[in-house]
């Protein structure tokens, strides 16, 4: 949501046909990924020469390494096998350091950006003959083709967009142009830009627009669609690095719209290497644990202490705790494998708990864990966040609302507040439920209506803390939600029929899909930026109500026993002073009459009372109060 360059990525995958597109190898040379298949520590470089079915068998591969502290450096070279592989293994020399793998593939040649030389996995690059030379992926300052070339081919549906090189975005409308600016060397996007778009015809007469790059780096030009068929385009910007220039194409024939990227290409800091998940791995005994942590920059560290946890079914837990050594690894061995339970690693680095996904413990192997782990910040202005209420009708009186809520950490420090912290659900939400994704970061107890972080947010990635809920309402749904963090982007949709009443920046729109058609009845409110510790106080009117006859119904219904029940005890007959006595009296005599010697003094006084009690009330008036003739007997 953050990048331009995710939405031309989004559009091409929507245009890819069924089945999948082929690859394009190109689009993945010189980067290593992290491979579960290869053994730890070792690195493979496949060679090619074109396709995958172009192996450049017996082309020699070089592999430049470099210790951690940069004090030891090594070259080594395999030959590539029938496979088109070449393999490098035995470097525990090396390890927390970096490699580059490198080859002379036809007198071209290729490398690798830098590979991390781990002890814990194995990686894999690719080096492809061809790979950047497409347009101006290898000349980026370069000078344009001329405005009368002819427009390049446009990439196929699988191709990663390359800079300069214009394609079909089918969610652009059509006769739209998209020209996203963006700096390579950090992945972020360019605002404030100013592109211009050359319009130049068959006569060489040519025509310039100018637009400004957004927050997003996106500048946009509408209205195209009226051009002629035979006018070339050329979309240039101002970049910090000067002038940068796609080559020629056109949108005649085009149903959609295009895109096409303009960069900052340059060297950019090694990427951090993919962290992998728990994972069970043959070459560790059954019953161990090998947790491995390492810092922003890939490299091992010591003393973190690190404990397993594991916690069965009741609830109850047990601990086995370690602490990293030299190499950044801690190995927890002996771990019981009988009963049933899960597994987690925590690690405690820089004051804060880091932890791991739950995993099991395989009877036949151990498994490996890698945590990364950063310093930690408690300022709150690197945090942003964006979040968007989606609302629909239920039954009974009933509003769902889908909270997706996603934060973004900048800088190089993870943030944590020193403590654990409540993320709440709007007011009154009932039934909350904690999303796909966000359930590795928010931890949930049952009815509770809100979430909990346990851990740091670490940077430079976008984390989902996203939840639903319920809201009862009575044809108009109230949202009161306060930010935890600040909120720099802010929306509400609603499915057709309902209407945002309070709350809403702009009017609402629908968004478009390809043609500029919309697929569903959807309503997209600016809600706006919001602080930290503000609240969005938002009203959705014509939500689905039950019928309330039935409610007043039951009610009155309700309300006629309650009387007749009042009236019946009310004027339920009851038994006169003098009745209650002659009874007594009757009952007394039974009992005097089986009694024994010992047993008939007090049954004889009760008696005596009972029969004072009647004289009583044989000397009053009828009309008079009994009890009161007995107090004044007694």
């Amino acid at each position: 949501m953050f990048m331009f360059a995710g939405t031309c990525l989004a559009g091409q995958a929507m245009a890819q046909p069924p089945g999948g597109p082929p690859i394009d190898p190109r689009a993945m040379s010189g980067i290593p990924r992290a491979d579960p298949q290869t053994e730890p520590g070792t690195i493979t470089v496949r060679a090619l020469l074109g396709g995958f079915s172009q192996p450049a068998v017996g082309a020699t591969v070089s592999l430049e390494l470099k210790s951690a502290d940069g004090s030891k450096t090594e070259t080594r070279t395999a030959v590539v096998g029938s496979d088109g592989r070449a393999s490098f293994a035995d470097l525990a020399a090396f390890h927390g350091g970096t490699a580059v793998a490198s080859a002379d593939l036809d007198g071209e040649r290729q490398s690798s950006q830098p590979i991390a030389v781990s002890p814990a996995q194995g990686f894999r690059v690719l080096l492809v003959k061809g790979a950047g030379s497409s347009g101006a992926a290898t000349s980026p300052a370069g000078p344009a083709t001329s405005p009368g070339a002819a427009p390049p081919s446009q990439p196929g549906a699988g191709d990663v967009p390359l800079p300069g090189v214009a394609f079909i975005n089918p969610g652009t409308p059509k006769g739209t142009l998209l020209v996203g600016t963006l700096d390579l060397r950090g992945g972020t996007p360019i605002e404030g830009a100013k592109v211009r778009l050359v319009l130049t015809g068959p006569d060489g007469k040519s025509e310039t627009r100018e637009a400004v790059s957004d927050s997003r780096g996106t500048a946009r030009f509408p209205g195209l669609d009226e051009l002629a068929a035979d006018v070339s385009l050329i979309a240039e910007a101002d970049l910090p690095t000067g002038v940068e220039r796609s080559q020629p194409f056109s949108l005649a024939g085009k149903d959609t719209g295009m895109a096409v990227v303009l960069a900052v290409v340059g060297p950019s800091a090694p990427a951090r290497r993919q962290t992998m998940g728990p994972r069970a791995v043959p070459t560790i005994l059954p019953g161990t644990v090998r947790v491995t942590v390492f810092g922003p920059d890939d490299r091992p560290i010591n003393g973190v202490p690190v404990t397993v946890i594991k916690q069965d079914t009741t609830g109850f837990s047990k601990r086995y705790e370690d602490a990293t050594g030299e190499d950044g690894v801690a190995r927890i061995g002996d771990i019981p494998l009988t009963g049933e339970g899960l597994f987690r690693v925590e690690a405690s680095y820089a004051g804060a708990p880091w932890r791991s996904t739950f995993f099991t413990l395989d009877e036949r192997m151990g498994v490996a864990v890698e945590m990364r782990v950063f310093p930690v910040t408690t300022d709150l202005t690197r945090v942003r966040s964006a979040v968007q209420f989606g609302v629909e009708s239920m039954e009974n009186d009933l509003a769902r609302v889908d909270h997706l809520f996603q934060v973004y950490v900048d800088g190089d420090s993870a943030y944590w507040p020193g403590k654990p912290y409540k993320l709440a659900a709007a007011d009154g939400a009932t039934g909350l439920i904690v999303r796909d994704r966000a359930d590795q970061v928010l931890e949930h107890a049952a009815e509770a209506p809100f979430t909990t972080i346990e851990g740091p947010l670490p940077p430079g990635e976008l984390i989902d803390l996203s939840t639903a809920y319920l809201l009862e309402h009575d044809g108009t749904a109230e949202i009161h939600w306060s930010a935890p963090f600040p909120i720099v982007d802010g929306r509400a949709v609603v499915v057709d029929g309902l209407k945002m009443v309070r709350g809403a920046k702009k009017p609402p729109v629908r968004p478009p899909h390809q043609n500029g058609e919309s697929r569903v009845d959807l309503d997209v409110y600016e809600i706006g930026a919001l602080p930290q510790g503000q609240a969005y106080d938002l009203q959705i009117d014509g939500l689905v109500t039950r019928p309330r006859i039935y409610q007043w119904l039951g009610l009155g219904f309700g309300l006629f026993v309650a009387v007749a029940f009042g009236l019946g005890f009310a004027l339920r007959p009851r038994a006169s002073l003098r009745d209650r006595l002659l009874k007594r009296k009757a009952a007394l005599l039974r009992k005097l009459e089986a009694a024994g010697p010992g047993e008939r003094e007090p049954i004889v006084v009760a008696l005596d009372q009972v029969f004072c009690q009647l004289d009583a009330l044989e000397a009053r008036p009828r009309h008079a109060d009994p009890g009161a003739a007995w107090q004044d007997k007694a």
